[in-house]
């Protein structure tokens, strides 16, 4: 295997040389800023006189120079300023055999292929380059070549489905036991009607098994408006089921998300996002139903202290009404992200919630803090990140049962594997998910702790 390697390789190198001695006399090499020049000198040169050889033309070998991505990228550059392009991209191409992985050669191979009129080439050229991690320039340029060959709006559609097996699938106790607290609203109403109930008894609320394998199927449509320039815009519609395996819990809804993201430097980005929905979902009994109307805005700033070193700082504020829940909440957030080498990076994040409710629900508002920190590993095909978070909790108003407003504190460990679109032919997108969530809580209601295993798998079908 090694050896056909070296083989390869010795005639990708052979054919490079017979391409530049052929172009030798059509291409001027030269070096431009950021190139390495190399020794590269071709036809005859005018000799210096020495014995017997004054005034004489001698032959000089051609020597190759080192042929870096620059070194590509320069000469390619050079042949479309004097109107080769045919010749840049047959040698952006020769340059993307030997460098796959570069960014700026794989443009400048795309917008040589659309200088000569063939855009389907150059649209495949930049297919690699979705959704990876491009400097601000680089993506504007990208994006002109499309939008050059397309048009400015392109249209996707994705299908997903998310499968696991969830302690409760509405997240409750099954059987719960409630003790009534001296002080309590409920404890003063059975001192007052003793003949009715004890105070000192607690009270059992039977509920029946909720736990099972849940599914989620979604369908996505994004239109994407992308000319190049400083704004992007996005709008997506998507449309969702759930289907678990228990019957009585099933549910639907549809969401509309707005967006546009301002890219004016490579240090700054503002993102303006919008949404809305609305949902209905089954509770275990017909009389539980829940059907649901949420709005979102949220505003969020990322800028780049130095290289490796980021900030993310977000606001967002969120209604969400029904027949058993009013909710305000307003979430801000803080990020720092420290790359620390090797595809690791390291994120320390805070933040703080605001929530108000009203309606016949039993959860009063509150007031949180967060504090969370998380590692993250890319590699080629697979990404994995590790997340731990602690959240302290405090409400505002009192459970019936309780004589003071309570807290509640919960610790959440996730682990997330993430699959690159492979295979390239199927472009499945692949994601594993384990949560583990240990609540502390006088709330009876809520589950102590939780193990939750997901598999998230999405995959786009249409693109244009």
């Amino acid at each position: 295997m090694g050896g056909a390697l070296r083989i390869r390789t010795a005639w990708q190198q052979a054919s490079l040389v017979l391409l530049l001695i052929v172009c030798g006399n059509l291409i001027q090499l030269r070096p431009a800023n950021g190139a390495d020049p190399g020794p590269a000198i071709s036809g005859h040169q005018q000799a210096e006189p020495s014995s017997g050889q004054a005034g004489q033309d001698v032959p000089v070998s051609v020597l190759l120079p080192h042929m870096s991505p620059a070194w590509f990228l320069n000469r390619t550059r050079q042949l479309l300023h004097e109107g080769r392009a045919a010749e840049a991209h047959q040698l952006a191409q020769a340059g993307l055999d030997l460098y796959p992985h570069s960014a700026e050669l794989r443009l400048g191979a795309a917008f040589a292929a659309m200088r000569t009129s063939r855009c389907q080439l150059a649209i495949r050229h930049l297919a690699p380059l979705r959704g990876a991690q491009l400097a601000p320039a680089v993506r504007r340029r990208a994006e002109g070549v499309r939008t050059a060959c397309q048009g400015p709006w392109r249209h996707e559609a994705v299908i997903g489905a998310t499968v696991g097996y969830r302690p409760s699938l509405v997240d409750r106790q099954g059987d719960v036991k409630i003790r009534l607290q001296p002080g309590s609203e409920l404890h003063m109403l059975c001192v007052r009607l003793i003949s009715l109930c004890n105070p000192d008894q607690p009270f059992f609320a039977p509920g029946k098994r909720d736990s099972g394998v849940d599914l989620w199927l979604n369908l996505t449509v994004r239109n994407l408006y992308r000319a190049g320039g400083d704004w992007d815009f996005d709008l997506d519609t998507t449309l969702f089921q759930r289907r678990p395996r228990r019957s009585g819990y099933a549910g639907h809804g549809a969401i509309l998300r707005a967006a546009a993201t301002y890219r004016k430097a490579a240090a700054r980005q503002v993102r303006i996002g919008a949404e809305t929905g609305l949902s209905r979902f089954q509770q275990g009994r017909p009389d539980l139903e829940i059907a649901q109307t949420h709005r979102r805005a949220d505003i969020g700033l990322f800028f780049a202290h130095m290289a490796g070193l980021q900030s993310h700082i977000g606001v967002a504020y969120l209604t969400a009404r029904s027949r058993w829940l009013d909710l305000a909440r307003a979430r801000y957030e803080y990020r720092l992200e420290k790359s620390l080498g090797g595809g690791l990076t390291m994120s320390l994040g805070g933040v703080r919630e605001r929530s108000r409710q009203s309606a016949p629900g039993l959860m009063p508002g509150s007031r949180a803090r967060e504090i969370s920190i998380g590692l993250r590993w890319a590699g080629d095909h697979v990404a994995a990140q590790l997340h731990q978070a602690r959240r302290h909790e405090v409400f505002i108003g009192r459970l019936p049962f309780l004589a003071a407003p309570h807290r509640a504190r919960t610790r959440t460990t996730r682990l997330d594997l993430i699959t690159a679109a492979l295979p390239r032919w199927l472009n499945l997108k692949v994601v594993i998910s384990f949560e583990y969530r240990k609540i502390s809580t006088l709330d009876p209601f809520r589950l102590p702790s939780s193990k939750t295993l997901l598999l998230r798998i999405s995959r786009e079908i249409f693109s244009r």
